[in-house]
């Protein structure tokens, strides 16, 4: 569509901002894309709207025990999101804060700075850098948000805490899934938010939101000139909702006995009969009226230049065998042999044993995902680490062709991108996944 020299030129110019920070290659790819979202968001000017006052941060976060393995959310995508949210530069002389640029203050900026000297000209001429790095300190890390595994969710938390304070975003949030309000992103805090999909916690979050708004007009009637804006800001958070399930509906049952056929498929692809037999008593045993069409084995020990995850079809009767990654800590040397296997949250190591796959949800890194349930004394964090199955773009055969092995993740069991969506369709919702 566009010639190379100009997406070159192009890409020159946004590493002039600090926007893009990859090669110049003249290849329209995610760096690029990224970079292009940040101006965006930088140069959408959305008229300034004074926030409801309140001084209500959070209390400084737990040092939280459990987590994820699997990548949390990212600022990134949260700020772009927040951006458009936030007016340009603004010096009104009924603004209290002063002048602002992008929802930043000169006073914040000071603080963040360290100087009492700081000039107009300085908060007109922020850097997309150091607008992300304000609001990391004061709003992303005072909420945990790294812990987030849910991208939108996390979105959510950071826009509505910027409004109205982080400690007001977190007890919102607590309300809403009926926990103690603490108003600190604190480990049952943050478990509950990753048992959830955004598809049941935002709606609420953006109605109690809007309902806080309407308080705040109800007891000073000169603050309704901008309860429009606010609330058009809450409404926007509905744009964020992927329509995830945590629990999704198995979408492909067969009838006939449990299993049947997998021994069959299993010897075709060399898999040890004793996995196909946990797997059959499992199901049997468990969940004796669904009868999954897809069952996957990811035979772990074996070098990862092989294909080592086999999906078995019993109904069109084949096995895909294809190249799947371990994790960094089951693979501490990096020679592309699992050796080390662990259940303990921040081992980065991966899992044995049986899983049940869950729903989607979307990962910041690396999109669309499905979820998985440890059924064993040996994977049952798997929730709570956030090990997932999801696409990486260090496997398959051009990228095992290159390096002689797969690359490692954080212990999820994750595959090629090219493959990842389709296997998640087929597998997700009740289909048994064993690492052996």
């Amino acid at each position: 569509m566009f010639a190379q020299n100009k997406i070159e030129s192009l890409q020159l110019s946004l590493k002039s901002l600090e926007l893009y920070e990859d090669k110049i290659d003249g290849i329209i790819g995610p760096n690029t894309i990224a970079a292009i979202k940040k101006l965006e968001a930088l140069v959408h000017e959305q008229p300034s709207i004074e926030k409801p006052i309140s001084g209500d941060s959070a209390e400084k976060p737990d040092v939280i025990n459990t987590l994820t393995d699997g990548q949390g959310a990212d600022i990134e995508d949260a700020l772009i999101f927040t951006l458009k949210n936030e007016g340009g530069y603004s010096e009104h002389p009924d603004d209290k804060g002063g002048a602002t640029n992008k929802g930043i203050t000169i006073g914040t900026l000071s603080t963040y700075l360290g100087r009492k000297d700081v000039s107009k000209d300085e908060v007109k001429n922020l850097s997309y850098e150091t607008i992300k790095m304000i609001y990391k300190r004061y709003y992303w890390d005072a909420l945990n948000l790294d812990a987030v595994q849910d991208q939108s969710i996390a979105t959510a938390l950071f826009d509505i805490g910027i409004v109205c304070g982080t400690g007001t975003a977190i007890g919102f949030c607590q309300e809403i899934l009926g926990l103690p309000q603490t108003r600190k992103m604190d480990t049952a805090t943050l478990n509950k938010i990753n048992s959830t999909t955004d598809e049941e916690l935002i709606p609420p979050f953006a109605e109690r939101t809007i309902s806080y708004f309407d308080a705040i007009v109800a007891k000073k009637l000169s603050q309704a000139v901008f309860l429009k804006g606010w609330k058009n800001r809450a409404n926007r958070l509905l744009s964020l909702i992927d329509k995830d399930d945590f629990e999704a509906v198995v979408p492909v049952s067969v009838d006939g006995i449990i299993g049947e056929g997998l021994q069959q498929l299993a010897k075709q692809a060399g898999v040890p009969q004793a996995d196909i037999d946990k797997m059959i008593d499992w199901q049997t045993q468990n969940k004796p009226l669904s009868n999954p069409r897809y069952w996957v084995v990811f035979k772990i020990h074996e070098h990862s230049k092989n294909k080592r995850m086999h999906i078995f079809d019993r109904v069109a009767n084949t096995v895909q065998s294809i190249h799947a990654v371990h994790g960094t800590g089951s693979d501490p040397n990096n020679d592309g042999l699992a050796t080390e296997f662990s259940n303990i949250p921040e081992s980065h190591q991966s899992s044995l044993g049986l899983y049940k796959t869950l729903g989607t949800y979307t990962m910041a890194k690396h999109g669309r995902a499905l979820r998985l349930d440890g059924l064993e004394d040996t994977n049952n964090n798997a929730l709570k680490r956030g090990i997932v199955f999801h696409g990486v773009p260090y496997a398959g055969d051009e990228y095992v062709k290159q390096h002689g092995r797969c690359g490692r993740s954080f212990g999820c069991p994750a595959v090629e991108y090219a493959l990842v969506q389709d296997l998640i369709d087929k597998i997700k919702g009740g289909s048994l996944l064993l690492i052996s």
